[in-house]
């Protein structure tokens, strides 16, 4: 009898709801004055949470959005908040379960009740909204076993390497073997960027013949889906023929071109190619080199961070894929450009910088290094805060005009992401250049984050500062984020030697490492299987001492540079630890063992191959 009347309750809201649609919804932002208002109200919340270049969001906005009786439902039983996943990373990762768009039901207390992923058309949201309004009507609205995790309330004490080990099988279950990479197809994605690092890091540390192989098929894979026209790769979008990169008989799934697979996709090829000296690989990194460059690259230097897939007015009958599919520049624009989301954001940033320095490590070419070093000047030039942390968005001309789905939201507040990733940034730009600017940027950075946002009596990082609504949000400690921090601050320590940052990285790890929690984020694990093969394995240093205006500590560096060596720190040293021989030398050292002092460059590559595996004095 309940059942029944919920169902006749939701019957009757339906009838009704086109009735009372008013021209938009009201979209609130995440603050605390919509949570109150709606446990003021006794409503439910619904929270659309999505990017700018998400072509399914985009869809979603245009057709149910605007529906009638969507926005006559929304209006009148709803507290309705709108969240860019991108703008606002720390709610963007609360809710990366759902993919976008995302859309969460909280109860009037904020108690999540249901998430539903993708998009859905009117035909089929409007029975979700009903069912809600009257179940919530009947008092019979039941908290979602699926609600994301909070920060964990305490550290984790299991030993770290059984963390390592347990993480290391649970990427490798869904390895593709066929094809390489993870999943289905094995190619492309937004996450497989750092599992391919990890991947390669493990093959590297004990010289696994069959990881490396699966890693450099992985490579191989980012070939597959480049756009042969004007360059870039598609974030979801595959050929027919797996054997024939791009050749396309017709796009599968959705071709769009999001910053995060380009970088993914720069990172693929330079590894493949510091591996095997393959031109293919050389050729890929000039074709995403060249997309970003000719349509993403702001005037400062800076990457934006989507382009739409498809373009404004695209014909009756032709899909996103038919577009992508004409052969020709002059024949795509007949129908228009794809607009571009003139967005910049830091963390994004931060990856593509990270990208372009392994590329120049790899092939040698310095545009490579001087468009990552453009890149991470203007954002230490336009987005230092005050407090020494970075600004994640800012406000700019080209943004203001886009015809955005939500305004670009610009808070001045920390984020976790965006510290984390543009630290590591500014520290591989150390490791390739040994210019002290970048670890000067990069130590500010990590001392100001530390009083942000670190959590001073259990560890680990929270997304952004506490606001008002964690009263009733519980904050959060975002497992990738923290191990990307864990990471940045792992080699910031050894730089640096500042003990302020010894205990962090090993700690960071701890306050995140609930088994629940790394089985919850299942593929999303990249950046904290990193964290924990640095930990567990240790750093391997090539410090270059003694004058380095010699020719010879150049010549040191650079053959310290071109050797492959995933957990590598390079950098000149001035002498203190290792004596003043009169001339450059180089040290390779890690917590067990240092070489005799390097002076021919010739002898860099050898003497490096007796630390590759882990050492013994590490944290357990």
């Amino acid at each position: 009898m309940k059942y029944a009347a919920i169902m006749m309750t939701g019957l009757a809201l339906c009838l009704a709801s086109g009735a009372s649609a008013a021209q938009s919804i009201n979209w609130n932002d995440w603050e605390l004055d919509a949570f109150e208002t709606a446990k003021a109200n006794n409503r439910i919340i619904v929270v659309n949470v999505g990017m700018e270049g998400c072509a399914a969001c985009a869809r979603m906005e245009a057709i149910t959005y605007t529906d009638p009786d969507v926005i006559g439902l929304i209006n009148e039983h709803f507290v309705a908040i709108a969240v860019d996943a991108e703008a606002r990373p720390d709610i963007g990762d609360r809710y990366s379960d759902w993919a976008w768009p995302a859309t969460i039901f909280l109860a009037p207390d904020a108690t999540q009740v249901l998430a539903v992923r993708g998009n859905r058309l009117p035909r089929n949201f409007v029975p979700i909204l009903n069912d809600l309004i009257a179940k919530h009507e009947a008092g019979a609205l039941e908290p979602d076993p699926r609600s994301p995790y909070a920060a964990p309330p305490k550290p984790a004490e299991t030993e770290l390497t059984r963390i390592r080990d347990d993480l290391r099988t649970q990427i490798d279950r869904s390895l593709n073997r066929k094809y390489g990479g993870w999943g289905r197809s094995g190619i492309g994605g937004e996450q497989s960027g750092s599992r391919l690092r990890h991947l390669y890091l493990r093959a590297h540390l004990y010289d696994d013949s069959e990881l490396r192989d699966l890693a450099l098929k992985s490579s191989a894979g980012f070939l597959l889906p480049i756009d042969p026209v004007w360059g870039g790769t598609y974030s979801a979008a595959f050929p027919e023929d797996m054997e024939a990169p791009g050749k396309f008989a017709k796009l599968r799934a959705i071709p769009e071109k999001r910053i995060l697979v380009q970088s993914n996709a720069i990172t693929a090829f330079a590894l493949g190619y510091q591996h095997t000296n393959d031109s293919k690989y050389l050729d890929g990194i000039g074709e995403i080199d060249r997309y970003l460059k000719d349509w993403r690259m702001a005037p400062d230097g800076t990457f934006y961070t989507n382009q739409k897939s498809e373009p404004p007015a695209l014909p009756q009958g032709m899909t996103a894929g038919d577009y992508w599919l004409l052969p020709s520049d002059k024949e795509r624009r007949e129908f228009g450009i794809p607009p571009i989301d003139h967005a910049v954001y830091t963390d994004r940033n931060g990856e593509v910088i990270t990208a372009y320095v392994l590329a120049y490590e790899a092939t040698g070419n310095s545009d490579y290094l001087e468009t990552a070093k453009k890149a991470a000047q203007s954002i230490l030039d336009d987005r230092l805060h005050d407090d020494g942390w970075v600004i994640q968005a800012l406000s700019n001309d080209e943004a203001d005009k886009d015809a955005r789905m939500r305004a670009l939201v610009t808070e001045e507040r920390p984020f976790l992401s965006a510290q984390a990733w543009f630290g590591t940034a500014l520290l591989s730009l150390y490791r390739a250049t040994g210019e002290d600017q970048w670890l000067e940027a990069a130590d500010s950075i990590g001392k100001a984050t530390l009083v942000a946002l670190q959590d001073k009596e259990l560890g680990g990082f929270f997304a952004t500062v506490p606001d008002a609504t964690a009263t009733i949000i519980a904050p959060r400690k975002p497992l990738e984020a923290n191990g990307t921090a864990a990471s940045f601050y792992y080699d910031l320590w050894i730089y640096t030697k500042d003990d302020a940052y010894k205990d962090v990285p090993a700690t960071t790890i701890r306050a995140v490492a609930v088994p629940s929690m790394i089985r919850r984020e299942g593929k999303i694990t990249g950046e904290f299987a990193m964290a924990l093969e640095k930990v567990t394995t240790a750093y391997v240093e090539f410090s270059i001492v003694g004058d380095t205006s010699h020719r010879n500590a150049k010549a040191l560096f650079d053959a310290g540079r071109d050797v492959f060596e995933p957990r590598k720190l390079l950098h000149y040293e001035e002498p203190g630890r290792y004596p003043d021989r009169g001339k450059p030398v180089m040290y390779i050292c890690n917590p067990d063992m240092c070489s005799l002092p390097i002076e021919d460059p010739a002898q860099v590559a050898s003497q490096a191959e007796a630390f590759r595996g882990p050492a013994t004095t590490v944290q357990q």
